[in-house]
């Protein structure tokens, strides 16, 4: 999947705010077309009437408790069914919203390290673990400080600088020996690069949270390896906005925007 979403954001990469603009309309769009196909659409728009219908009622009938009660009543009745008949097409929206928010948030909701920038390593260790792992990286990252160990989190932690662009690994190994743990951390790479911010020992927890790294072997030296990589900042008009904000009304707009030419009923 992060391959494919490489492709897929490939001819837009160079401006991330461009991308990201993209990335959400078309996202929005197909949305729409999805919701369609899920959900039965005349008994949606029957039941979207007869909602409002009921919406009226309640504003004009006022006239005593009990009109008022059975009013209401025939209210959440009404909303009940149209949410029963628009729940298919939310639920079929779920899985490409696993899919592509976690995709996104690797790429806009982080950035490579600057060249002299600094940022602390965190390896959580497994239970019964003895001495602290060794943390090595290539000629492009610099050890600056650590290991600093925090018995009581069982957290070792480093402070690691960017000494030159590219892609460069960091390595752990259990004092002991074995094989090492590798996470790659970007230097000044142009683009939209897939950020790693942790590993984790859980398959589905790495596909939900971190989909541009690798799940854990359960015999490595930490339990979890996280680096604390900048946030990037998407600029809409020259303004910084949060990337999901920015995706949500994009989203929300081009669906609008499509959803008379497909007829599509909400």
């Amino acid at each position: 999947m992060t391959r494919l979403a490489d492709r897929v954001l490939a001819p837009v990469a160079a401006s991330p705010a461009l991308a990201l603009v993209v990335v959400a309309a078309v996202f929005g769009a197909l949305a729409v077309a999805l919701f369609k196909l899920a959900t039965p659409q005349r008994r949606l728009r029957d039941a979207r009437g007869r909602l409002i219908g009921r919406l009226y009622e309640a504003a004009l009938y006022q006239t005593s408790l009990p009109v008022i009660l059975r009013v209401q009543g025939r209210l959440i009745l009404a909303n009940l069914r149209y949410l029963a008949l628009a729940l298919p097409g939310l639920a079929a929206l779920l899985l490409p919203l696993l899919l592509v928010l976690p995709q996104l948030e690797v790429r806009f909701g982080r950035r490579p390290l600057a060249v002299g920038e600094t940022v602390i390593v965190t390896a959580t260790l497994p239970r019964g673990a003895g001495d602290s792992p060794q943390l090595a990286g290539d000629s492009g990252l610099v050890i600056e400080a650590g290991p600093l160990r925090r018995a009581a989190a069982a957290e070792v932690i480093w402070r690691v600088r960017a000494q030159a662009p590219g892609n460069h690994a960091l390595a752990l190994a259990a004092a002991g020996g074995g094989p090492a743990l590798e996470l790659i951390v970007p230097v000044a790479v142009t683009g939209l690069p897939a950020v790693t911010r942790a590993r984790h020992g859980s398959v589905w927890r790495q596909a939900v949270l971190d989909p541009a790294g690798r799940t854990l072997d359960r015999a490595a030296a930490a339990a979890h390896l996280a680096i604390a990589m900048p946030v990037r900042e998407v600029r809409v008009l020259g303004t910084p906005i949060p990337w999901l904000a920015t995706f949500t009304v994009v989203a929300l707009a081009a669906g609008l925007l499509v959803r008379r030419p497909l007829r599509v009923e909400l």
